[in-house]
């Protein structure tokens, strides 16, 4: 849940992006680090390394500017997809407000953006948050690829809920911040201020 700070009237609203290996979840951090304007965000911390899956997270909070005289700030993270961190999930799952799952919309891909899924219910429902109660957003990324799932597929297979979703092409910034703003949108509607 949100912490409040009543001293300094801020707000810190945790978002964490999953999705399977590759699919892009630190491409969609830094187009945001890029896109945004610089009284937004404060810097970004990449905690993996510069080729290959982010073994760690990435971190990046974001300003949402005064809502009802709080500052409201995101804190946005990217969830490492090795079972070898277990301590680290943990960590970053505490206090969680939000999450974005991010979509390889390759057909090549597609049993793993479903396993990817199961294993974000699993792991969400085993640290006690009700997934059909909490914000989230749907991301199809890849979307400049040559062999990938219609979106009407995607949307049957990852989002029978009917949750908000985007489309979205990462490397060029393209509905990485659309996606942003939506699950923006949600959790200030959750925020009782």
């Amino acid at each position: 849940m949100a912490f409040t700070n009543f001293e300094t009237r801020e707000i810190h609203c945790k978002v964490v992006y999953f999705g399977p290996a590759s699919a892009g979840k630190t491409l969609n951090l830094k187009s945001v680090f890029t896109s945004t304007a610089g009284e937004m965000k404060s810097g970004m911390i990449d905690m993996g390394g510069n080729a290959g899956p982010t073994p760690f997270f990435d971190f990046l909070p974001v300003s949402l500017g005064k809502i009802k005289d709080y500052h409201v700030k995101l804190h946005l993270y990217t969830m490492p997809v090795h079972t070898l961190y277990e301590t680290l999930q943990h960590t970053l799952l505490k206090g969680l407000d939000a999450f974005v799952f991010v979509v390889d919309s390759r057909i090549e891909a597609m049993a793993d953006n479903i396993e990817s899924m199961a294993h974000v219910r699993r792991l969400l429902g085993e640290h006690g948050y009700s997934i059909s109660d909490m914000p989230r957003v749907i991301q199809y990324n890849k979307r400049d690829m040559a062999d990938i799932m219609p979106v009407g597929v995607l949307r049957e297979e990852l989002n029978s809920g009917g949750f908000p979703d985007h489309e979205a092409i990462a490397t060029r910034s393209i509905g990485t911040l659309e996606t942003l703003q939506s699950i923006a949108k949600q959790i200030v509607k959750t925020l009782s201020i």
